[in-house]
């Protein structure tokens, strides 16, 4: 052991310090190459994608609109708050893998609420269509967070799979053109 530990620390000796740091920068320049070809694909084929920020709120036109702006912001907080409150539970139960993905969805929930236009006045970002839209995505991570962090086979899944499956009902039920045309009816006004 001790004969290998010596050969080692001869073989480090010899090592270019400048020779390593070269191989390191080529490395790294190769992938960022890469990663920018794959951007640029990436980009290239959404183009030819038909996809809006209101392809999924209109996937739902033909169904029942009960949630206006208003009530759907307070849905947001709830939801957040619900995330927030699971991610405590888990953490102190010492499911950490469900507790980060709980945590990952409070925190995307309430960023994109708090940049979202509920109003329809322009003063946010987000319109509340695209709003819509990243719903959708949320309700994806809710679904996929116990496969991704591992824990799908634990108990814990269930309230991410039955909050995913929540999302899908209130984007199915929300008035998505309703703040649009609020601020139209003002400006008429």
């Amino acid at each position: 052991m001790e004969h290998k530990a010596q050969d080692f620390v001869e073989q480090a000796k010899n090592v270019n310090v400048g020779d390593v740091a070269e191989r390191v920068n080529d490395i790294g320049e190769r992938v960022e190459s890469g990663l920018n070809s794959a951007t640029q694909e990436l980009k290239s084929r959404m183009k030819r994608f038909p996809v809006s920020e209101s392809t999924i709120p209109d996937a739902f036109s033909g169904m029942p609109k009960m949630i206006s702006p208003r009530v759907h912001a307070w849905l947001d907080v709830a939801v957040t708050g619900y995330f927030l409150v699971l991610g405590t539970i888990f953490r102190t139960r010492g499911s950490k893998r469900a507790a980060t993905a709980a945590f990952i969805n409070a925190g995307m929930v309430a960023g994109v609420s708090l940049l979202t236009d509920y109003k329809g006045t322009g003063e946010k970002p987000i319109s509340f269509k695209l709003h819509g839209t990243l719903d959708a995505v949320q309700a994806a991570t809710a679904a996929l967070g116990p496969v991704l962090h591992g824990f799908a086979d634990e108990a814990e899944s269930a309230f991410f799979y039955g909050q995913a499956a929540n999302e899908v009902a209130v984007i199915a039920s929300t008035d998505w053109d309703r703040n649009t045309l609020d601020e139209a009816f003002r400006r008429a006004a």
